[in-house]
């Protein structure tokens, strides 16, 4: 008789190499800080976080044009131990916005009734991490958070 166990693959540490202005991620520290478990793999969370780093990047272009700092950690911010408030903004919208781009491809996963509840749950916690992640890029810049609720 045999059996097959089901296991979920360790995803190797990576870092993923930024521009050499915003800081250098690591897969470790994205499922450190959002709770990511093991069920994707090292490529699928590289891809995530390259595309969120494509997107904050665009998004901070001008802002960081009117900087003259060698890099964000350079830029005048509070620090928190030995990182300064910027950096720690820019992880968050970074790993937030992976974060959902994955919850979003998941909905694909499953299309059984049981499924489609599942995909409508986890499409609630994607609009959170987007809005995690466009509240960490407002902060970061500096502009003032509004939230707007149409009736």
């Amino acid at each position: 008789m045999t059996a097959f166990i089901p296991t979920t693959p360790v995803v190797e540490d990576q870092t993923i190499q930024n521009d050499g202005w915003f800081p250098d991620l690591s897969i470790s520290a994205m499922q450190a800080e959002t709770g990511l478990g093991s069920v994707f793999g090292a490529e699928r969370i590289t891809a995530a976080i390259r595309a969120a780093m494509i997107e904050i990047n665009a998004v901070l272009a001008t802002w960081r044009a009117e900087r003259d700092a060698d890099d964000l950690a350079a830029v005048p911010a509070t620090m928190y131990g030995d990182i300064s408030e910027k950096v720690i903004l820019y992880r968050t919208a970074v790993y937030a916005r992976a974060r959902a781009q994955l919850l979003d491809t998941t909905r694909d996963y499953d299309s059984t009734k049981d499924g489609h509840d599942r995909a409508d749950a986890l499409e609630a916690t994607a609009d959170d991490y987007m809005r995690q992640s466009n509240e960490a890029v407002s902060r970061l810049m500096g502009r003032p958070r509004m939230v707007v609720e149409l009736i």
